[in-house]
This record gives structure tokens, C-alpha cells and sequence, in this order.
């Protein structure tokens, strides 16, 4: 009589090659959730230089104060998931404006991306350069 079943050694090979697998898999996939939660930044960033521009078009000077002016729930103005704060500053209100979108709460961990700027003249700037692709 023959006993069908698994070895003791099959299973280990069977784990161990489970472990290497997820080993290599997770890394590359947390990297993946926090590069795709980079997009809240871009987008939020993006859509308050518009607001600024518009408010420019109206008062002459750029916003300084985002939740007063630009009618935003707080300043820092946090994004909808919780993942960044952004913030405005400028040299002279008449003349510029650079937006600062910091990681916070889990995507604190971004270490590469930690923050992300759009000036008034659209540009974008990063901790590293590949933070807007």
C-alpha cells in the first residue's frame, strides 16, 4: 500500500521558494503603491497653481493664504487621502508663488519623492528628478 501525500522536504522547497518569491515581490510592490499615491501631490498641486492663477486674474497679486483665499479647508491644505500637505510661498505676492506638497502620514515613507513644487511659472521641481513622471 502506497501513501499519497507530500514529503517533509517537498513542503520546505514548496515554502522556501514561496519566501524568496514574496521576497522579491513586496519590496517591488510597496515602491509601486507609493509612486501611484505620488499622482494625489501632482494633480492637487497642478489644480491649486490654476486656482492661483485665477485669483491672480481677479486681485492682481497671488494668493498667500490657501484656505482664505483660495476657499481650501486648511492652511497647509491636506490632501483628500491624508498623504500630502501643501503649502504656498511667495517672495512678493504681486509677482510669484512656488506650491510645496510635503509627504506625510504613510507617504512619509517616499523617501525619494519626499517633496514635490510647481512655481507660477509651471515649474516643477523635486527631491529627485524623476518625482514627476
Amino acid at each position: 500500500m502506497k501513501n499519497r501525500g507530500f514529503t517533509l522536504i517537498e513542503l520546505l522547497i514548496t515554502i522556501a521558494i514561496i519566501g524568496i518569491l514574496a521576497g522579491v515581490a513586496y519590496p517591488s510592490y510597496m515602491q509601486y503603491v507609493l509612486k501611484s499615491k505620488r499622482s494625489e501631490a501632482q494633480s492637487a498641486l497642478l489644480d491649486l497653481a490654476n486656482r492661483q492663477e485665477m485669483y491672480y486674474l481677479d486681485h492682481h497679486k497671488y494668493a498667500v493664504n490657501l484656505n482664505t483665499e483660495l476657499g481650501l479647508s486648511a492652511n497647509p491644505f491636506i490632501t483628500d487621502n491624508g498623504y500630502y500637505s501643501i503649502a504656498t510661498s511667495s517672495a512678493k505676492a504681486t509677482e510669484d508663488f512656488t506650491l510645496t506638497a510635503t509627504a506625510i502620514s504613510t507617504q512619509a515613507a517616499d523617501t525619494d519623492c519626499a517633496t514635490l513644487s510647481i512655481t507660477h511659472e509651471l515649474a516643477k521641481s523635486a527631491t529627485n528628478t524623476t518625482c514627476w513622471k
